[in-house]
């Protein structure tokens, strides 16, 4: 039995692994990967001969070529078929020997009754076999085989609107050229979104940007007329598209000439080495009267996918250059690599790159008939944009990212063979600039270098204008420390290695008044000083409440904060709270997700520090839920000061998730108990024998004056007018199990498991607590004694009270203060021997 557990052990897919032993992906089309060997395993329809054609190359029978220069590659010597077991079946499985180290394969699986569809032959089908896919082999020892994709990017930095520049009798005069430095600012931006790809691949996949810059002045639109003449022979951009903005990425797509920059075609080009990638960046500029200067238009983002590449069409992504550029690469970009996915591999559920649009697997029906659906889940445990493709590009295995069939397979030197390239300038990470030892794979004597690096998701910053953007913000790892935030954990073993703070949420409660004072003996759970802003966060939580407190000081802008109280990551449509805080003189709240059951104030504290104190509620109005501790709190939070600049107190975007501690000890009663219930106005008493008082099941026995319960559970009880409102009172003796409740009308059986129930003494004596819809809440040490005693069940103000003999002994949040009540009962049983004396109730709205 060990040694099976262990065989199916060593035969899970390993994520992010060097080249040092084979890789392993057994419910995928590559089940293995090894130097000189490949195995490939497929299904037919019907039975036939296991067969594989498989040829070495970088480029695919499918890249675009000129019909004089077109060839068959199939049919050149060197193409093989590898032969499988012997007879015909179903199921295949077919490794492929002989194979070089480091070297890209292409492969047809051989189907005889397959008919291709026009997608398929598009892509290489040509019976009997099916479209071609690749896979590339492990490099040599010493060595990482990697997948370089090269793309064009054409930058176009010098765009002005010259309509814009009219301004009354003239016009104003045009912008200075951007200088080399701030060229190359915009180049650093493509080369922090290389890096991201890079890292989060598991050192797979390169991003290998090309830039062709067109620096000439050039226009968005016509010249007006009246412009000066020197206007006049200023060409137009290429990526205008006829209008001011076409949407999504406010140009037009064209197809770039590396040979020739400057000429706009729609045309394929020929490329002996094929990009397969692209993006044109226009940095369009119009003149704002108002503020008497020039300014960036913004913009989202549009991509075109590969599916035109066998017609010589790349993928294209375009957009503007007034935003985040390295945000719009990653994001844009990577709506290119989702294509590369779905034409390189299965492109099914598990064997994709994931869409980064991100939403739950679901399927609603609609009032029509129809359906909302989404039978691909994209959302995962992670946070907004940068954090999501983070999350989704780690779970691909290392030989996923090897079948990759555009680009181009390389080697690169990793001597320790620990994944992690060793020094490579052209690379976008390399060991020596990360700090760690090329010759020794764990470099801190602990943990691997990969597993190290990839400690960060190397997110550069939360989503801001490129050129208001502050240094790298992602917490930088050590290479040589083993506790890299200096808690006492090493990072091998500390679920957030990046953070002195502890992950809890610890039990305390808070007024939620804008005073910070009575936070001081809470943890802080994250706290950091930048861009002249100093901020910190602390939470808590008690049965009632989520409390959170956010103080900032420094000239701040406005703040977000994106809760996940379910852990299922904010995309999951399911407890997820975020909200901005905007205006610090007049704080307002925007909310981004859902915010219900929000309640806040804010303050200063006596040093000037503007504190932001929240609530959200345990069940009732909130969308959250939880018993004593456990549960888990995602939070990701951000800080923007007046210029703009943002940062933030995590990675960009990547939630930590904090546990909630159980309480301890019983909380203070809060204030606003009500009173014992005494005859007065309103007040109706009842004694036993009245007609009003009822009972439900057997079990109630009137004897001298006195209700006495004995047998199974039952309910003496009386109706009263629907209410929220209400106090119930007895006077009793008991062995044990003195229990009043409360009904709802649509409760047919009245019992101590439903509605509000009070039960003092319950468990053999041991227990008082609430029920309140099935869930024990509060505690009290109070319990049955022998002799008369009096006990209240009162619900006011959206709160639930029970008071012993007058005494407040339990207090908790109504979960449904809204909810109409018709019953009041004493309830009977559980050995309790219950007598009830006499009773009093008052009924409210």
């Amino acid at each position: 039995m060990i040694c099976a557990i262990l065989l199916a052990l060593q035969t899970q897919p390993l994520l992010q692994q060097s080249d040092a032993r084979p890789l392993l992906d057994p419910m995928r089309p590559v089940q293995r990967i090894a130097q000189d060997s490949v195995t490939i395993q497929y299904f037919t329809q019907t039975p036939c001969e296991s067969r594989v054609q498989v040829r070495q190359g970088n480029v695919p029978m499918t890249a675009w070529r000129p019909e004089n220069m077109r060839r068959d590659p199939w049919t050149a010597p060197e193409a093989r078929v590898a032969q499988g077991p012997a007879g015909k079946r179903t199921s295949h499985v077919v490794t492929i020997t002989g194979l070089q180290p480091g070297k890209r394969y292409f492969y047809r699986v051989y189907d005889p009754d397959c008919k291709p569809t026009r997608e398929e032959r598009n892509w290489g089908a040509s019976p009997p076999w099916r479209r071609e896919y690749a896979f590339s082999t492990l490099a040599p020892t010493g060595q990482k085989t990697i997948i370089r994709l090269p793309v064009k990017v054409c930058l176009m930095p010098n765009v002005v609107n010259l309509e814009s520049a009219k301004s009354g009798d003239g016009f104003a005069e045009l912008p200075p050229l951007q200088t080399p430095e701030e060229i190359e600012r915009i180049i650093s931006e493509y080369k922090t979104a290389s890096r991201f790809f890079w890292v989060n691949s598991g050192m797979r996949f390169w991003v290998d940007f090309h830039f062709f810059v067109d620096a000439r002045r050039l226009r968005w639109g016509p010249v007006p007329e009246g412009a000066p003449e020197s206007w006049k022979g200023i060409p137009e951009c290429r990526s205008y598209a006829g209008v001011d903005f076409a949407g999504p990425g406010g140009g037009d797509f064209n197809i770039l000439d590396t040979k020739d920059p400057q000429r706009t075609s729609g045309e394929p080009v020929y490329e002996e080495s094929p990009y397969s990638g692209q993006i044109e960046q226009a940095f369009p500029r119009r003149w704002n009267p108002n503020a008497k200067r020039w300014e960036f238009y913004n913009s989202g983002g549009g991509t075109l996918g590969i599916d035109s590449f066998p017609q010589g069409v790349p993928g294209r992504s375009q957009f503007l250059g007034g935003g985040d550029t390295a945000w719009l690469v990653c994001h844009e970009f990577h709506h290119q690599m989702e294509s590369y996915g779905a034409f390189a591999l299965s492109n099914r559920e598990d064997d994709r790159i994931v869409f980064n649009h991100y939403e739950p697997r679901r399927r609603i029906a609609k009032p029509d008939g129809s359906y909302e659906e989404a039978a691909w889940t994209t959302n995962g445990r992670h946070g907004e944009h940068w954090d999501g493709m983070a999350f989704w590009d780690r779970t691909l295995t290392d030989a996923q990212w090897l079948r990759m069939y555009f680009g181009y397979t390389e080697t690169v030197k990793d001597a320790d063979m620990d994944g992690f390239p060793d020094d490579d300038a052209r690379l976008p990470l390399d060991e020596k600039r990360f700090g760690s030892d090329p010759n020794r794979s764990h470099t801190d004597g602990a943990m691997g270098d990969l597993q190290k690096v990839m400690l960060s998701t190397w997110v550069p910053s939360c989503l801001q204008q490129s050129w208001l953007k502050p240094e790298f913000q992602s917490h930088k790892v050590l290479a040589t420390k083993r506790d890299n935030d200096d808690d006492g954990l090493e990072d091998s073993s500390d679920p957030y290695p990046l953070y002195p703070w502890q992950p809890f949420v610890w039990p305390a409660e808070a007024s939620v008044d804008g005073d910070a004072s009575e936070w001081t003996n809470v943890p802080v759970a994250g706290e950091a000083s930048e861009g002249g802003l100093q901020y910190s966060f602390r939470h808590s939580h008690n049965e009632e409440n989520y409390f959170g407190l956010v103080t900032i000081s420094g000239n701040w802008s406005r703040f977000a904060i994106s809760l996940d109280g379910e852990g299922k990551g904010v995309f999951s449509r399911d407890g997820v709270i975020g909200f901005e805080v905007r205006n610090p003189a007049a704080p307002e709240v925007r909310p981004t997700f859902g915010v219900a059951g929000l309640k806040w104030k804010h303050g200063k504290t006596a040093d000037g520090r503007f504190v932001f104190e929240f609530s959200l509620p345990n069940r009732g109005e909130g969308l959250w839920y939880w018993t004593r501790g456990g549960r888990e709190v995602g939070v990701s939070l951000d800080v923007f000061n007046e210029a703009g600049s943002g940062y933030s107190l995590y990675e960009p975007y990547r939630p930590v998730y904090f546990r909630m501690l159980e309480p301890s000890g019983q909380s203070p009663m809060p204030p606003g108990a009500p009173d014992e219930l005494k005859p007065g106005p309103g007040v109706t008493e009842l004694a036993p024998g009245d007609p009003r008082l009822k009972v439900q099941g057997g079990g109630w026995t009137l004897e001298g004056g006195v209700y006495v319960h004995s047998g199974d559970e039952s309910a003496l009880y009386m109706d009263v007018e629907p209410c929220a409102e209400f106090d119930l009172w007895i006077r009793f003796e008991a062995r044990q199990d003195a229990i009043l409740g409360a009904f709802n009308p649509a409760t047919d059986r009245m019992g101590a498991g439903s509605d509000y129930i009070l039960f003092v003494g319950g468990y053999a004596n041991t227990v008082t607590r609430f029920r309140i819809f099935g869930q024990e809440t509060a505690d009290s040490d109070r319990m049955v004694t022998p002799g008369v005693h009096t006990l209240q069940l009162s619900r006011r103000g959206g709160r639930i009270w029970a008071l012993l003999d007058g005494t407040p002994i339990l207090s908790a949040k109504d979960p449904r203060p809204d909810a109409k009540v018709t019953r009041l009962a004493a309830i009977g049983g559980y050995g309790g021997a219950q007598k009830v004396q006499l009773i009093r109730y008052r009924v409210g709205n």
